[in-house]
């Protein structure tokens, strides 16, 4: 990263300008669901992680291109996870990084329920029906 990616980043970070980033990616991909600012944090500290990361690995783009990306990246498993309840890949070292803060912060996931299905419940005759009657104690299915 050079001086210059270096102080650009020091600045966005202080600003809190990721946090607003990723707060208007979500609004864009229609997120109704409440995060708390520290959650929102940790994701755009995964961000910038993973920006500082793709540049010291050679990318070109500058570092706020990158940042903007993995934002994008962040906003989008964050609507996967709220929208779907499909698992995140286990060998996909990003999911599981935001399944961790996820979880952390409890962040609310659809449920598939079931079909209903009727079954046939058996009760025990009660007590007071042996001696009023001359009943045996058997099931009863109702």
């Amino acid at each position: 990263m050079t001086w210059l990616n270096s102080g650009i980043r020091a600045f966005l970070l202080a600003q809190g300008t990721a946090g607003r980033w990723l707060r208007d990616e979500l609004d864009a991909l229609q997120v109704r669901i409440l995060l708390a600012d520290s959650c929102v944090e940790e994701l755009a500290r995964a961000a910038d992680q993973a920006a500082r990361n793709a540049g010291a690995a050679g990318e070109t783009a500058s570092y706020v291109e990158l940042l903007r990306a993995h934002l994008i990246v962040q906003a989008d498993w964050v609507r996967r996870w709220t929208t779907t309840d499909e698992k995140a890949p286990a060998d996909d070292p990003v999911a599981q990084a935001f399944v961790r803060i996820a979880r952390k912060y409890a962040l609310p996931r659809p449920w598939k329920l079931s079909d209903p299905v009727a079954v046939a419940v058996t009760r025990p005759v009660p007590a007071w029906v042996w001696g009023a009657t001359g009943l045996r104690p058997q099931a009863v299915n109702h």
